[in-house]
């Protein structure tokens, strides 16, 4: 039987707990069971039944209990390290009414064998039980700047929290069907304690596989403890782990997989993650890059804007031809795309152009982009002068101002694995225009 992660999320009393089992097949992670459970007995029972020989368990609640008062040593490390943006652990102590559930829990994994695995070596053998903090660990998994909120406030909130937490639960487990979000009602607890589970079982995962050279124990299994992953961008040197990309993961139209990577990457709050890597050529090949933004995409192609009188749109009349490079590192992936490109339409350029913020219009006239100018005081200038020209105007679209948009040949989806074993899918379009998709040698 493969290697199995368990999470449990575990409730209050009387409060249901949510339950996921995930299962690591050598090459990736599958989520094979993901419920809501209410009894001990039962939640013992899953246990049972999931759980093979080599288990680590991940449980969203304190295992260990020490102190009749006050605050654990994790939970003081947690809140010092972390803080509120991060959410460190809710301080434990026998002067609370849940630390006999909590704690009994604990014992009856003991009871099965498992071991505290705060001390437990990457990889090893046998059945272990770690106590996690989902917040924690999905700020410190992804980079984030603070935790996603989703436990509280009004229901339009904690909806848009669960659509980010489930996307990014999406991003670790790619092939793993997961529950909508629900319109209201109960079941948006029951999906909360769900993906819950499932990070705590991640967690676990993350902590057979890495241990101390990418996680954290703060505390001991004497005193209590807490695991916490370190950040997933923790150096020049990076092992990705986050997710795989198989053939059966994609979407058969290239641009349908585009547009899931580029949402899940809007959902996990990065920053800008339309911004690109446009690579152009002269006419006597001499290349030359630089970051732009996106600003469309459909089936025709991928739009951005700018001076058509710049370097870059220079080379793009001289040689129609690009390359773009979208990199998201708190995914661990990226995607490259070259094609053929020609301008925007100008009625589509002069509407996307009165959209834009006034001071980007004006700055857009004011601007000789790429040419040499004597000082910044010479573009300020020309910004009051410009202000006062057309104040209480329409500012017209500047005739060397408009849009590019690449017809893509190649897509190129990119997707970070360990041991540089790195999953690399192309979609190739063919004479007919049908897309053929071939696996490249990371």
């Amino acid at each position: 039987m493969p290697q199995r992660f368990l999470g449990i999320d575990y409730g209050w009393a009387g409060k249901p707990s949510g339950l996921a089992a995930l299962a690591w097949d050598g090459e990736g992670l599958g989520l094979i069971d993901l419920r809501r459970e209410g009894d001990p007995g039962k939640i013992l029972a899953w246990v049972d039944e999931y759980s093979s020989a080599d288990t680590v368990i991940g449980v969203d609640a304190p295992l260990v209990i020490p102190n009749l008062t006050g605050m654990r040593d994790a939970d003081k490390l947690a809140h010092s390290r972390y803080g509120k943006y991060h959410a460190g652990a809710y301080p434990a102590s026998q002067a609370r009414d849940y630390w006999e559930r909590t704690t009994g829990l604990s014992r009856d994994l003991g009871e099965r064998g498992f071991l505290h695995g705060d001390r437990m070596a990457a990889r090893a053998a046998g059945r272990y039980q770690i106590e996690v903090h989902p917040h924690a660990a999905v700020v410190q998994l992804f980079g984030l700047d603070r935790i996603v909120k989703y436990k509280r406030g009004v229901l339009a909130q904690r909806r848009e929290g669960l659509a980010t937490l489930r996307s990014l639960i999406q991003a670790w487990l790619p092939l793993a069907v997961l529950p909508e979000v629900p319109a209201g009602g109960p079941a948006v607890k029951a999906l909360e304690d769900q993906l819950d589970a499932i990070t705590s079982a991640y967690v676990a995962a993350f902590w057979w596989q890495w241990g101390l050279e990418r996680a954290e124990v703060l505390g001991d299994s004497e005193r209590g403890y807490i695991v916490v992953p370190k950040r997933a961008i923790a150096g020049l040197r990076e092992n990705y782990a986050l997710a795989g990309l198989l053939e059966a993961d994609l979407d058969p139209d290239p641009f349908a997989q585009f547009e899931r990577w580029f949402q899940q990457a809007r959902d996990a709050g990065l920053k800008e993650p339309n911004a690109m890597t446009l690579a152009t050529a002269s006419s006597d090949s001499a290349p030359s890059a630089r970051i732009v933004l996106l600003k469309g995409f459909d089936r025709n192609g991928f739009v951005w804007y700018t001076n058509r009188e710049s370097q870059k749109g220079r080379e793009l009349r001289e040689n129609p031809k690009a390359s773009l490079v979208f990199y998201w590192p708190e995914l661990e992936r990226q995607v490259r795309i070259s094609g053929d490109v020609d301008e925007v339409a100008r009625e589509e350029a002069e509407a996307y152009f009165h959209s834009r913020p006034r001071g980007s219009q004006l700055g857009a006239w004011a601007s000789r982009q790429s040419e040499v100018v004597a000082g910044r005081e010479v573009l300020e200038d020309r910004m009051v002068e410009l202000a006062g020209l057309y104040a209480g105007r329409t500012i017209p679209l500047p005739p060397f101002w408009g849009g590019f948009r690449l017809r893509p040949q190649a897509i190129e989806f990119w997707q970070g694995r360990p041991s540089r074993l790195h999953d690399r899918l192309r979609y190739v379009r063919e004479v007919d225009g049908v897309w053929r998709v071939e696996r490249l040698s990371p």
